[in-house]
């Protein structure tokens, strides 16, 4: 799937005509699978694990090599060409060919390797804020470096799953707030990779990097369709370089989140709505806010009633309708689980009020804001709330793509950035309102292509010093989270 999404759709090799049916691919796949997972087995010692009462264990390598074995030569006997070591072969050469990931690659490396790095030396040279009792699980600090804020969480449900202490409800921290499927994505690769204290931390760290790179090229792929190549790059490097991407190598789910919304999206706009569906799925059980997703996906149906004859549009109705309905049912599935934990379905929405998330409404938040300013004056705001108005400036700049965005994008990217920054806006005011907006990538698609091209290496240079400067914040345990 990821050779057909990621290739550069104007870089096909004539080769790729003659294609496998679609159960010799699957075959492909599970082959190639079993053969990583018996590469793994002598480091992660192999898998233990309960599944629906069946006591399930794979500790031999030589197990998994034969299944992958006797797939294969029975693949090959069923349809003999293209073989699979072909099929591999040309998937190797169109991903390194391939321009949405070559760029998204680029703008990766340009700037999650920098962020560790001021991260890193900046708490060995500035140390911890005042008062900051930081997760020290090892002796490094390099190791301890990811574990900041809310990647405690991630990590405590990777490793024992999720809890819930009835005596305490809603108004204390829990950690069904956290939506399973990046914790339970960071579990499966930090088993394979030896299941220790250290893998999950490592894991979980490339796993975010990784799927942050797979984002930004969907990102790519959707803004090729609306603009140049330059600006498409640009809209990535913008991205990437934005202050608060710093959580694209952290251990949260924003990588994850902007991979799920990408491809919902574009898989969506080209009517795949079958693959639209599982990033839709995926997308549901990673956030709280991921249901919101069906809005923006039901209005680009609307957008496009003109486009196709009424009876293209009634035959593909109910496939369009399903994957519309599956970021909702994500959060259903995630719903059902809650209920069966903690007694009420809605008890990861109810927990959020621990974290100082309650309604007050956007009039509170901008009659409170503007009386405050107003009464002690702009500079004195500042220096009492400085984290208040770094958030701040992170919501003004979605809000004020909003506009532009409707104009060049249309109505479905709009309502998708108002849907995600004002709920948590009026519950919570400005608090991570900043690292909310990251994930609005219509705004970067905007700011990539109004940018004039003169002037991009500016911008670009601007936004990663001040990423630099939050991350130093968040590293050295302050509170941008």
């Amino acid at each position: 799937m990821l050779r057909k999404d990621m290739s550069d759709p104007r870089a096909t090799s004539p080769s790729q005509a003659l294609s496998p049916p679609g159960w010799a691919r699957a075959a492909d796949f599970a082959a190639i699978l079993f053969a990583i997972l018996a590469l793994t087995i002598p480091v992660s010692g192999g898998v233990r694990a309960l599944v629906w009462g069946w006591h399930l264990k794979i500790v031999s390598p030589f197990r998994l090599l034969l299944f992958a074995a006797a797939i294969v030569v029975a693949r090959h006997v069923l349809v003999g060409q293209p073989s699979l070591f072909r099929s591999l072969r040309e998937a190797i050469v169109s991903w390194t060919r391939s321009a949405p990931l070559r760029t998204a690659a680029l703008a990766a490396a340009g700037t999650r390797p920098v962020m560790f790095a001021v991260g890193y030396l900046t708490v060995i040279m500035l140390g911890y804020a005042p008062g900051a009792q930081p997760f020290r699980d090892f002796e490094s600090e390099l190791l301890n470096l990811p574990l900041r804020w809310d990647a405690g969480w991630y990590l405590g449900i990777a490793t024992t799953g999720y809890s819930y202490i009835d005596s305490a409800g809603p108004d204390a921290q829990q950690n069904v707030v956290f939506f399973p499927a990046y914790p339970l994505l960071v579990r499966v690769v930090a088993r394979l990779a030896g299941n220790s204290a250290a893998a999950y931390v490592v894991g979980a760290t490339v796993t975010t990097v990784v799927l942050f790179v797979l984002a930004l090229a969907y990102v790519y792929r959707l803004a090729r369709e609306r603009l140049t190549d330059d600006q498409a790059a640009a809209t990535l490097w913008l991205l990437a370089a934005y202050p608060f991407s710093l959580f694209y190598g952290a251990i949260y789910t924003e990588s994850l989140f902007l991979l799920g919304i990408a491809g919902a999206f574009y898989h969506f706009g080209r009517r795949e709505f079958g693959r639209a569906a599982w990033w839709g799925l995926l997308v549901g059980l990673t956030r709280p806010n991921g249901l919101l997703l069906s809005v923006p996906l039901a209005i680009t149906v609307l957008e496009g009633r003109g486009e196709r004859p009424v009876g293209a549009r009634i035959r593909g109705a109910p496939a369009a309708c399903a994957a519309i309905a599956m970021p909702v049912a994500g959060a259903a599935l995630y719903s059902a689980f809650i209920w069966r934990l903690a007694g009420s379905p809605f008890a990861w929405a109810a927990g959020h009020a621990a974290w100082g998330r309650h309604y007050e409404g956007l009039s509170h938040l901008v009659a409170t804001r503007y009386g405050f300013i107003a009464s002690v004056g702009l500079l004195e705001y500042v220096s009492r709330e400085p984290y208040d108005l770094l958030n701040g400036l992170g919501a003004v700049f979605v809000l004020a793509a909003v506009w532009p965005v409707l104009r060049r994008f249309g109505p479905a990217y709009a309502a998708f950035i108002l849907i995600n920054i004002l709920p948590p806006l009026a519950a919570g005011g400005l608090m991570s309102a900043g690292r909310f907006s990251s994930v609005l990538f219509p705004a970067f698609l905007w700011l990539g292509a109004a940018v004039p091209a003169r002037h991009r290496a500016g911008w670009i240079a601007t936004f990663a010093a001040i990423q630099a400067f939050n991350a130093a914040l968040f590293y050295t345990w302050r509170p941008l989270f």
